[in-house]
């Protein structure tokens, strides 16, 4: 999941300097998402909900997106991503029993 870590990072930093940000470099970073999304959603057996397609639609007018308009589609890409990323709970450690009853058989 790392590397949907580092991409949601990508996202949320180019979305806050979508000033001086190259527009290939957002469009690529919307088809990076678009392919993780997809990924995602196979992963989880979740169908596409139109998402992938409306991504597809803002990659493909991204010269035409005001800075604004661009903020928020990159910014929605990485809650996308926030979403569908699967959380992991560790394992919860339990205090290890002594054979001695040294724990006095708390557990």
């Amino acid at each position: 999941m790392d590397i949907v870590n580092e991409l949601i990072v990508a996202l949320v930093t180019a979305s806050n300097d979508v000033e001086t940000l190259e527009r290939q470099d957002a469009r690529r970073l919307i088809e990076a998402a678009i392919r993780q999304i997809g990924d995602l959603q196979a992963q989880q057996g979740v169908g596409d909900d139109g998402t992938a397609t409306a991504l597809e639609r803002v990659a493909s007018d991204v010269d035409r997106l005001t800075p604004d308009a661009l903020q928020r589609e990159l910014r929605h890409a990485a809650d996308l991503l926030r979403r569908l990323q699967p959380t992991i709970d560790p394992e919860p450690v339990l205090p290890a029993h002594q054979p001695d009853g040294g724990d006095g058989g708390n557990y």
